[in-house]
């Protein structure tokens, strides 16, 4: 692969996470986690973590009403520690949004039983 072959395939995937932040912003949740999730094995590693994109893939995740992924991916954001305030920002965020989502299976439980 050339050189600007190259360059061209990283733009057209980092084109990809940007679209997939534009469609969580605009709640498109499904078509954020479509673009979203598909990335995270290439940008997101245990080493080399990358906390904004596994909050939006979460975000995207929650969202679409995929629980079960959101809760893995949930649990694997919560062994990494922000190191900015917009990372922060984010995880914070998706911390509400898991405890919203424990809240509402409590009422749920509740309610059955």
């Amino acid at each position: 692969m050339s050189e600007h072959e190259q360059s061209k395939a990283i733009r057209k995937m980092a084109d990809r996470i940007v679209k997939g932040y534009q469609a969580v912003h605009e709640k498109n949740y499904q078509e954020a986690k479509e673009l979203l999730e598909p990335l995270l094995p290439l940008f997101h590693h245990e080493e080399k973590p990358n906390i904004t994109l596994l909050s939006y893939t979460c975000i995207a995740q929650i969202g679409s009403k995929d629980i079960d992924a959101f809760l893995k991916s949930y649990e694997e954001l919560k062994t990494f520690e922000p190191t900015t305030e917009k990372e922060t920002a984010l995880v914070q965020r998706v911390d509400e949004m898991f405890e919203e989502l424990m809240s509402a299976i409590s009422v749920n439980r509740d309610e059955s039983n």
